[in-house]
């Protein structure tokens, strides 16, 4: 991680002796993060919302790149890579097959960016409708994003972002109910060496 990578180098080169350090809230969860893609935060912190809030806290504080310079443009583009399509831009059309795990990566993304955006750009109408077309898209697509992505991106839009009673509205056709077991939250597939996966990278054709 950036922080302790440059934590490290700074003690090498001043002659400080290292030590163990403090506790750092929801460490486990960043390292997982960092390691083997921001969906890990689901499988870790499940429905506790607050969680989310610590957890971004914590990226934040050990110099973790959380959004990697994308733009909310490119957040929506990640999302919508769950899906396949046929791409006709050529002579001779092809399937493109989708990557889960970047869509799923990317509902993180969006709760960090909603947890973190600033409160006065709420007046950004523009803005305001993409971020509703993207919270929309993730809790409608039940086969790409599962019941604790769903939820939280729900919860985290609706903390930060004053819904229209249209765009509540259109949200609410897309109940997101507690599962009777834990087949939304996992399957045995996606296991992989302990680490949860969210489903296999891509789809069949």
């Amino acid at each position: 991680m950036p922080y302790f990578a440059a934590r490290s180098n700074f003690q090498i080169h001043s002659g400080q002796k290292s030590h163990e350090h403090d506790d750092i809230p929801c460490f486990e969860a960043a390292y997982l993060c960092t390691e083997n893609g921001f969906r890990q935060a689901f499988r870790q912190l499940r429905t506790n919302f607050e969680g989310y809030h610590t957890l971004c806290s914590t990226l934040d504080y050990l110099c973790v790149d959380t959004l990697g310079g994308r733009s909310i443009d490119t957040i929506f583009e990640d999302l919508r890579s769950g899906k396949g399509f046929t791409n006709t831009d050529y002579k001779r059309s092809f399937y493109v097959k989708s990557s889960r795990k970047t869509a799923r990566d990317s509902a993180f993304r969006l709760v960090y960016f909603l947890l973190n955006i600033n409160v006065e750009d709420n007046d950004d109408v523009k803005m305001a409708q993409k971020l509703h077309q993207m919270v929309l898209f993730v809790t409608s697509h039940r086969g790409i994003f599962r019941f604790t992505a769903r939820k939280i991106v729900r919860a985290a839009y609706e903390e930060r972002i004053q819904p229209t009673a249209k765009q509540e509205a259109a949200l609410d056709k897309w109940p997101i109910l507690e599962p009777e077991n834990d087949a939304e939250y996992s399957t045995e597939d996606e296991k992989t060496d302990g680490i949860f996966d969210y489903d296999s990278d891509f789809d069949s054709d």
